[in-house]
Protein backbone atom coordinates (compact mmCIF):
# COMPACT_ATOMS: atom_id res chain seq x y z
CA UNK A 1 0.00 0.00 0.00
CA UNK A 2 0.99 3.60 -0.43
CA UNK A 3 0.72 5.61 2.75
CA UNK A 4 0.57 9.38 2.92
CA UNK A 5 2.41 11.25 5.69
CA UNK A 6 2.27 12.20 8.46
CA UNK A 7 3.22 8.92 10.09
CA UNK A 8 3.15 7.94 13.74
CA UNK A 9 4.64 5.18 15.82
CA UNK A 10 2.79 4.11 18.94
CA UNK A 11 4.44 2.06 21.67
CA UNK A 12 1.48 -0.25 22.33
CA UNK A 13 2.81 -1.36 25.71
CA UNK A 14 3.13 2.23 26.92
CA UNK A 15 -0.22 3.12 25.34
CA UNK A 16 -2.02 0.35 27.22
CA UNK A 17 -0.16 1.05 30.47
CA UNK A 18 -1.20 4.71 30.23
CA UNK A 19 -4.83 3.74 29.58
CA UNK A 20 -4.83 1.45 32.61
CA UNK A 21 -3.20 4.14 34.79
CA UNK A 22 -5.75 6.79 33.76
CA UNK A 23 -8.59 4.36 34.51
CA UNK A 24 -7.08 3.48 37.89
CA UNK A 25 -6.69 7.13 38.89
CA UNK A 26 -10.28 7.86 37.85
CA UNK A 27 -11.60 5.21 40.20
CA UNK A 28 -15.00 4.16 38.91
CA UNK A 29 -15.64 7.44 37.12
CA UNK A 30 -16.31 7.06 33.39
CA UNK A 31 -13.84 8.89 31.16
CA UNK A 32 -14.59 10.77 27.93
CA UNK A 33 -11.69 10.60 25.47
CA UNK A 34 -10.40 13.99 24.25
CA UNK A 35 -9.69 13.70 20.53
CA UNK A 36 -7.21 16.59 20.61
CA UNK A 37 -5.04 14.51 22.95
CA UNK A 38 -5.37 11.29 20.97
CA UNK A 39 -5.23 12.15 17.27
CA UNK A 40 -5.29 8.65 15.73
CA UNK A 41 -8.72 7.15 15.00
CA UNK A 42 -7.44 3.66 15.75
CA UNK A 43 -6.18 4.77 19.17
CA UNK A 44 -9.50 6.44 20.04
CA UNK A 45 -11.39 3.27 19.10
CA UNK A 46 -8.94 1.12 21.05
CA UNK A 47 -9.44 3.14 24.25
CA UNK A 48 -13.23 3.10 23.80
CA UNK A 49 -13.19 -0.73 23.76
CA UNK A 50 -12.65 -0.58 27.52
CA UNK A 51 -15.76 -0.12 29.64
CA UNK A 52 -14.53 2.78 31.78
CA UNK A 53 -14.06 4.97 28.69
CA UNK A 54 -17.20 6.34 27.07
CA UNK A 55 -17.63 8.86 24.27
CA UNK A 56 -15.35 11.44 22.73
CA UNK A 57 -14.83 15.14 23.36
CA UNK A 58 -14.26 16.45 19.84
CA UNK A 59 -12.45 19.58 18.78
CA UNK A 60 -14.53 20.68 15.76
CA UNK A 61 -17.88 19.80 14.25
CA UNK A 62 -16.30 18.46 11.01
CA UNK A 63 -14.17 16.14 13.15
CA UNK A 64 -17.25 15.06 15.13
CA UNK A 65 -19.11 14.29 11.89
CA UNK A 66 -16.18 12.18 10.72
CA UNK A 67 -16.04 10.28 14.02
CA UNK A 68 -19.83 9.77 14.15
CA UNK A 69 -20.10 8.62 10.52
CA UNK A 70 -17.58 5.83 10.71
CA UNK A 71 -16.17 4.42 7.48
CA UNK A 72 -15.42 1.14 5.76
CA UNK A 73 -14.43 -1.24 8.52
CA UNK A 74 -14.57 1.46 11.22
CA UNK A 75 -17.65 1.64 13.42
CA UNK A 76 -19.14 5.07 14.11
CA UNK A 77 -18.64 6.63 17.51
CA UNK A 78 -22.12 7.14 18.92
CA UNK A 79 -21.40 9.74 21.62
CA UNK A 80 -19.40 12.78 20.53
CA UNK A 81 -19.51 16.15 22.30
CA UNK A 82 -18.07 19.11 20.40
CA UNK A 83 -16.22 21.02 23.09
CA UNK A 84 -16.16 24.36 21.32
CA UNK A 85 -18.93 26.44 19.71
CA UNK A 86 -19.00 26.31 15.92
CA UNK A 87 -20.01 28.69 13.16
CA UNK A 88 -19.22 26.22 10.36
CA UNK A 89 -22.46 26.53 8.38
CA UNK A 90 -21.70 23.66 6.02
CA UNK A 91 -21.05 21.27 8.92
CA UNK A 92 -24.12 22.55 10.80
CA UNK A 93 -26.29 21.90 7.71
CA UNK A 94 -24.89 18.37 7.40
CA UNK A 95 -25.70 17.74 11.05
CA UNK A 96 -29.19 19.27 10.84
CA UNK A 97 -30.12 17.17 7.80
CA UNK A 98 -28.99 13.84 9.21
CA UNK A 99 -31.02 12.62 12.22
CA UNK A 100 -28.65 9.68 12.79
CA UNK A 101 -25.63 11.97 13.14
CA UNK A 102 -27.64 14.48 15.18
CA UNK A 103 -28.42 11.70 17.68
CA UNK A 104 -24.69 10.95 18.05
CA UNK A 105 -23.32 14.50 18.32
CA UNK A 106 -23.89 17.11 21.04
CA UNK A 107 -22.97 20.74 20.40
CA UNK A 108 -22.03 23.34 23.01
CA UNK A 109 -22.66 27.07 22.99
CA UNK A 110 -21.20 29.77 25.22
CA UNK A 111 -24.42 31.75 25.52
CA UNK A 112 -28.05 31.07 24.59
CA UNK A 113 -28.01 34.39 22.68
CA UNK A 114 -25.69 32.74 20.16
CA UNK A 115 -28.57 30.53 19.06
CA UNK A 116 -30.68 33.44 17.82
Amino acid sequence: KDFEPPFAIIDLGAFDANRRDVARRAGGTRIRVASKSLRARWAINEVLRHSQFSGVLGFTLPEALWLAEGSAGVAPITDVVVGYPTVDRHALRRLAHNPELAARITLMVDDVAHLA
